[in-house]
């Protein structure tokens, strides 16, 4: 009896040493994760910043060659795959990658700021979601 006994209390020292490793590498790896979300959120703040400084300077570019209202802001985004695009839609053909898509309620335009042309525009029809019946 008094084998298991101290059997027992060696198991419970044992788990319990156990717990505290664990709980240890548990809050190493929560501050490592709470420094990394930081530095995410500031490289985030910072790259926003940048990417709304881009998209209004291609908008501003796009405004001298084709009219767009004061009024609307449009939607810029660069292409970076170009090939999946070209896959989906032939409206990508002449684009490349680098160049921007700026997206208006009713067009979407093909923009390249390297060449400084408006390499395609096509209507955009933008349908309501129909609402899911249950």
């Amino acid at each position: 009896m008094a084998k298991r006994t101290s059997l027992v209390a060696v198991m419970l020292v044992a788990l319990l040493a156990l717990v505290g490793v664990l709980e240890v590498k548990r809050q190493t790896i929560s501050a490592q994760l709470t420094t990394i979300t930081n530095v995410l959120e500031d490289y985030q703040s910072q790259g926003e910043e940048q990417n709304k400084q881009l998209a209004e300077s291609i908008v501003d570019e796009v405004r001298k060659l084709i009219d767009i209202p004061a009024d609307i802001e449009p939607t810029v985004a660069t292409i970076i795959d170009i090939e999946l695009l070209r896959e989906k839609n032939p409206f990508y053909a002449k684009a490349s990658n680098g160049d921007h898509l700026v997206v208006t309620p009713d067009r979407a335009i093909l923009y390249s700021s390297v060449r400084g042309i408006i390499i395609d525009v096509a209507p955009v029809q933008l349908e309501p979601v129909a609402a899911t019946e249950e």
